[in-house]
C-alpha cells in the first residue's frame, strides 16, 4: 500500500489571534504621563445625544474632536516632551479619561457633577472666583458707593445681604429680585461690569425683555445674575409673563435643534431703569424689591469722577478679592431669599398701577353699565393691559363705583354682572337689553 500524503485542512473559520503584547513598565509611565497631561488640559470622552460616536471633548472651551487627534497629539506630545513609546492603542489612552455624557451648569465647586440617580457624570461649566488673601476690608470708597446705590439704610442691608446670600449659597435661587429706578449715569451699570462680572464670571447684561422671555433664551439656565438694563415694558402683560420666571427654581429651557426640557435655575435679576414705574405691579406682588428711585449725590459729573476713584481702586492687586470676601462674610441671620421686604417704593409702583386702571375703567364705563368679567378682561388684553389679580380686582370695581350681583333674568339666574352699585333690577335689564340691540 502507497502511503497517501498528509493534506492540510483549508477553512474559512475564525483563527483566535495571539494577544498583542502590552506596554512595557516604562511606556506605561509615559503613557500615564500623557493621560495626565490630556486631564490637565480639560479632554475626556463624551458620549451625547447628539452623535453616536465616542468623542474627545474639551471640558474648557466646549470643543469636541474626533478620536483620531489622540494619535496626532500623542506624537506631538512625545517630540515636544523627548520621551519614547513604541506602544499605542487610542482605547488604552481613553481607558482613563473621565467619562461624560454632556455638560451642565451646578454652581459648585467641581468640574464634575454626577447625576445621584442615573450616575452619569456631566461637565460642570460653572467657574468660581479664587481670591488670592483672605482679607475682606474694603476702601471707604467701595462702603460710600454702596450708600449712593442705597441711601437709605434699612434698604441697603437688604440688597447687600442679596448680594452676599448670591456669593455664599450660589445654589440657592430666590423667588424676588432688585429693582434700582434711578436716575441715568448713577453707576448702576458699573456694579455689573466692573465688580460683579469679575466676581460671578456667569453674568449676563440685556436690554429687552424678550431676551429672558423669548422661546430659545437660555439665560436663566447658564448665569448666576442678568441685569436687566432699561428693560422697556410694551405692555403691562411684561410683568405676567415673568412671574414664573422670577420665582420658580426649574424652567423650561429650549435651545434650537434640541428638544426643549425643564432644568434647575440659579439666575438673579437686576433690574435698573431710569422710569419710575418699569413695571405693572399688582397688590399681591413679592417678587422683586424696590429701592428708592436713585438721584445723582450732586450731579452726573461729580458722580462720573467718584467712580473713576473706586475704579482705580479696584484696578489695585487685591481689591476685587477683597470686595469677594465682603460679600462672602456678610451676615444672612434675618435675610429670608423666599421672602422679601415691602418698601415704599413698591407701594407707589402699585398705586400707579392702581391709576392705570382707574382710567382704563372711567373709559370702560363710560358707555357700558353693565358687563361680565370676562367681557372686562378681554378689553383690558385689547388695550394691553395685564389682568388683574382675583384679590385686586374687587378693589378697581369697588373704587369705579360698581357692584357684581348675580340677577334674575329671563327666569334664569345670571352667573354675575358688574353694574353701578345700587342700580335696580329693571334698570339692569335695560341695559343688557340696551348692549343686545
Amino acid at each position: 500500500m502507497i502511503a497517501q500524503p498528509t493534506l492540510a485542512l483549508v477553512t474559512d473559520a475564525f483563527q483566535p489571534q495571539p494577544p498583542k503584547p502590552g506596554p512595557s513598565a516604562a511606556e506605561k509611565i509615559v503613557l500615564a504621563d500623557y493621560v495626565k497631561d490630556l486631564k490637565a488640559r480639560g479632554f475626556c470622552k463624551l458620549d451625547s445625544a447628539a452623535s453616536d460616536k465616542t468623542q474627545l471633548y474639551n471640558r474648557f472651551d466646549g470643543q469636541s474632536l474626533p478620536l483620531s487627534f489622540i494619535g496626532n497629539d500623542f506624537n506631538s506630545w512625545l517630540y515636544q516632551t523627548g520621551k519614547t513609546c513604541d506602544f499605542y492603542e487610542a482605547s488604552y489612552i481613553l481607558k482613563t479619561l473621565r467619562h461624560v455624557v454632556g455638560s451642565k451648569f451646578i454652581p459648585i465647586r467641581s468640574p464634575y457633577y454626577v447625576d445621584p440617580d442615573t450616575r452619569c457624570t456631566w461637565i460642570n461649566v460653572y467657574r468660581a472666583y479664587e481670591a488670592t488673601t483672605d482679607s475682606a476690608e474694603v476702601s471707604p470708597l467701595f462702603l460710600e458707593y454702596l450708600e449712593r446705590l442705597a441711601p437709605d439704610p434699612a434698604e441697603r442691608k437688604v440688597m447687600v445681604q442679596w448680594l452676599g446670600h448670591l456669593f455664599q449659597h450660589p445654589e440657592q435661587r430666590p423667588s424676588w429680585h432688585l429693582m434700582l429706578p434711578s436716575d441715568t449715569g448713577t453707576g448702576k451699570g458699573f456694579l455689573i461690569e466692573e465688580i460683579l462680572h469679575p466676581l460671578l464670571h456667569h453674568t449676563s447684561v440685556v436690554s429687552s425683555f424678550s431676551k429672558i422671555t423669548g422661546q430659545f433664551s437660555t439665560l436663566v439656565e447658564d448665569n448666576l445674575l442678568v441685569l436687566l438694563d432699561d428693560c422697556k415694558a410694551k405692555s403691562d402683560s411684561v410683568q405676567t409673563q415673568l412671574k414664573s420666571l422670577l420665582s420658580e427654581e426649574r424652567q423650561y429651557v429650549e435651545r434650537k435643534k434640541q428638544q426643549g426640557k425643564m432644568v434647575n435655575t440659579y439666575a438673579r435679576f437686576i433690574l435698573a431703569s431710569n422710569e419710575a414705574k418699569p413695571l405693572h405691579l399688582d397688590e399681591s406682588e413679592r417678587r422683586w424689591f424696590v429701592l428708592k428711585y436713585l438721584a445723582h449725590k450732586i450731579d452726573r459729573a461729580e458722580t462720573q469722577q467718584f467712580i473713576k476713584s473706586l475704579a482705580d481702586w479696584l484696578e489695585l492687586p487685591g481689591s476685587l478679592c477683597k470686595v469677594y470676601n465682603y460679600f462672602l462674610t456678610r451676615d444672612l441671620t434675618d435675610f429670608n431669599h423666599k421672602n422679601p421686604p415691602i418698601t415704599d417704593s413698591l407701594r407707589a409702583i402699585v398705586e400707579m398701577g392702581r391709576c392705570a386702571y382707574a382710567v382704563f375703567l372711567k373709559e370702560y364705563t363710560a358707555d357700558r353699565k353693565v358687563f361680565t368679567r370676562a367681557e372686562l378682561v378681554a378689553a383690558m388684553r385689547l388695550d394691553e393691559l395685564s389682568k388683574p389679580s382675583d384679590q385686586h380686582l374687587p378693589y378697581l370695581i369697588r373704587d369705579a363705583g360698581y357692584e357684581r350681583s348675580r340677577p334674575l333674568i329671563g327666569g334664569k339666574q345670571h352667573s354675575g354682572l358688574y353694574h353701578p352699585a345700587g342700580m335696580s333690577l329693571d334698570e339692569i335689564r335695560a341695559a343688557l337689553e340696551a348692549v343686545t340691540f
